[in-house]
């Protein structure tokens, strides 16, 4: 008899999520990573004191992950970020951000009339009255919400905020307005320690349901079952009733290559952002905590002021710009245009700064919804057909959720669909 059940490939967000539900389905479980550490892009690292994410990261509460981790007993603390209180960017002035009835009020970004029209617009997108066809792009959804162009652009912004997507010419206009109705009608927590607490506790939580965790295990690739055979890079062949790849659609084809034939597989087009975080000794304005850039898309958040990642008295600011797919600027221009809106909220930043990290296209989501083919019901399945006791999850996977979301929902489906069959 094999030792295990159902092998999960990819440590990240949602191989734990996997391997803890396909655990708790039951199962005997095994996860392998590549490398020497868990967590993939939800890893944290801590430099003199200052909790570096692999870019700036939210929990959607009540969303899938946010489910999840509860389900799974994975207690985390944090706070809600008063983004009410920011800025919006625009032609380098900083206007009241309109996320609030105050804010849209005062704001002096939009004319009266569209302060109007930005109200009922969103109104209607919380209450689902809006209607975007699924072939239709991001660009051309906001098109046909309003013909205010600043309108458009403040949309556009938000769109970005919330999905972290740039692509307004291929992206599906239907699943990004989604995700910005999901920001509108939930609140998002910055966490204590970064999100490599989380990490902490689905490894936990994986432990203590009985998996096996292995890290610094490659596999080199996947051949069919029953029983499925994952071969490591150094030979080693391992057996179980069923796989479940947790990695990106890249790598997934290369272990199974017979995914390629798949929709959805092959042709994809990833969202990345630059990232700049910065570790200040302390913060040279207290009541500039977020901007969003409307002309520019540009990011900008002290994640510190709402959660427990810099010293005592210290602050951990964030800044990123939205990449269109493609677009690879210069590294020295990024950083300038980084620092340079910085300077807009906290100027006199760089004589307090004490630590930085750079990532100049951080992935996001490895495969953006594409209006053009068919967006989110375009994604592949969980459970891969003819192949009997092969599963895929991850931010590319399923027909809902973005982001870590997408990952969660596909990770748990996942694992208690492995552990159905292991038993059967």
């Amino acid at each position: 008899m094999d030792p295990f059940d159902v092998i999960v490939v990819g440590g990240g967000v949602a191989g734990l999520i996997a391997a803890a539900f396909a655990s708790m389905g039951g199962a005997r479980v095994l996860l392998l990573e590549a490398s020497p550490a868990l967590g993939g892009r939800a890893r944290t690292r801590i430099v003199s004191g200052y909790h570096f994410n692999q870019g700036a990261h939210a929990l959607y509460r009540g969303g899938f992950l946010d489910n999840a981790l509860q389900d799974l007993g994975v207690d985390l603390t944090g706070n809600v970020p008063a983004l009410a209180a920011g800025f919006f960017v625009n032609d380098n002035k900083l206007h009241h951000a309109p996320f609030s009835a105050a804010g849209l009020a005062s704001t002096m970004l939009l004319s009266e009339a569209e302060k109007s029209e930005m109200a009922l617009l969103f109104r209607r997108l919380r209450d689902r009255s809006t209607e975007t066809p699924p072939g239709m792009s991001s660009q051309d959804a906001l098109a046909a919400l309003s013909r205010s162009s600043r309108v458009r652009s403040v949309l556009a912004a938000m769109v970005r905020l919330t999905s972290l997507v740039h692509a307004p010419k291929a992206a599906q206009g239907l699943a990004l307005l989604d995700q910005l109705r999901g920001g509108l009608t939930r609140n998002v927590l910055y966490l204590d320690g970064g999100w490599g607490t989380m990490i902490d506790g689905l490894t936990a939580a994986c432990v203590k349901l009985g998996a096996c965790l292995r890290s610094s295990c490659r596999v080199a690739f996947v051949e069919h079952g029953p029983p499925w055979r994952a071969t490591l890079a150094d030979g080693t062949a391992l057996t179980a009733r069923a796989v479940i790849l947790a990695v990106n659609p890249a790598r997934a084809t290369v272990l199974y290559p017979v995914l390629k034939d798949l929709d959805g597989m092959t042709d994809t087009v990833p969202a990345k952002v630059a990232c700049l975080d910065i570790g200040l000794a302390s913060l040279p304005r207290s009541d500039s905590l977020f901007a969003l850039g409307v002309d520019r898309p540009l990011y900008f958040s002290v994640h510190s002021a709402a959660a427990r990642l810099a010293p005592e008295g210290a602050a951990l600011v964030h800044a990123m710009r939205y990449l269109e797919p493609g677009e690879k600027p210069d590294r020295g221009q990024l950083i300038a245009e980084l620092e340079e809106f910085i300077d807009l909220t906290q100027p006199g930043w760089r004589d307090h700064e004490r630590a930085r990290q750079f990532l100049p296209a951080m992935p996001v989501i490895c495969s953006i919804p594409l209006a053009a083919r068919g967006g989110m019901n375009r994604r592949p399945g969980v459970v891969v057909q003819n192949a009997e006791g092969l599963f895929i999850s991850g931010d590319w996977v399923g027909s809902v959720g973005l982001l870590a979301d997408a990952a969660a929902v596909t990770g748990r489906s996942a694992g208690e669909a492995a552990a159905l069959f292991a038993r059967h």
